[in-house]
């Protein structure tokens, strides 16, 4: 069964696969930032912007809604504050929480797009022409390990539901060591991998 974890590189023809990798480096560090000095406006027609591209290089509304789950339960917590606030009597506005929202919302779709169209070696080699080579391989290694902890847990989860375990707290005690064990082992092996491309 092929398992496409969230942030992870996706194949693809479109303009946005084929972009230099410097400039994809550039706008991930640039525009995420950005986000967060705009108007909640151009939050919105951001968004819209964000969600075109994707479907352009070839990322449908389902894969797209996947790769902000990691922001869902940020969501949630912050959605909770607000609420116990609220309860306790607070004069606290909601529209500061929306706002937030929004731009997170902005700058994760940013970030997946460039996780889904950017290999570890189109990174190394962007980051290279950038930084001094050792620099480089540590800062690729970083990146990299956000995709690979989401393959990781993935996979994981897979062979856990088919085998029938259920949510809970005794899939934490079982999955987490493992967890650690093959993200270490999986570390290890990429560095090995790209260094060996040098």
């Amino acid at each position: 069964m092929d398992i496409k974890p969230l942030f992870s590189y996706r194949s693809g023809k479109s303009f946005i696969h084929k972009m230099p990798a410097v400039v994809k480096v550039i706008l991930l560090f640039a525009l995420p930032a950005t986000v967060f000095f705009v108007s909640p406006l151009y939050c919105f027609i951001w968004i819209g912007i964000n969600a075109g591209a994707a479907l352009y290089a070839g990322f449908g509304i389902r894969q797209q809604i996947l790769d902000l789950k990691p922001l869902a339960y940020y969501v949630f917590f912050l959605i909770l504050v607000q609420a116990v606030s609220f309860i306790a009597g607070s004069d606290t506005s909601i529209r500061p929480l929306i706002e937030l929202i929004l731009k997170l919302v902005c700058a994760l779709q940013i970030t997946s797009l460039f996780f889904n169209t950017t290999t570890s070696l189109e990174l190394k080699s962007a980051l290279e022409k950038i930084l001094p080579a050792r620099i480089a391989l540590l800062f690729v290694l970083f990146l990299a390990f956000i995709p690979m902890l989401f393959s990781v847990w993935a996979r994981l989860e897979l062979s856990w539901k088919a085998r029938a375990g259920k949510n809970g707290v005794k899939k934490l005690f079982v999955l987490l060591p493992v967890f650690i064990s093959l993200s270490l082992f999986k570390a290890r092996s990429l560095f090995y991998s790209l260094q060996n491309r040098n």
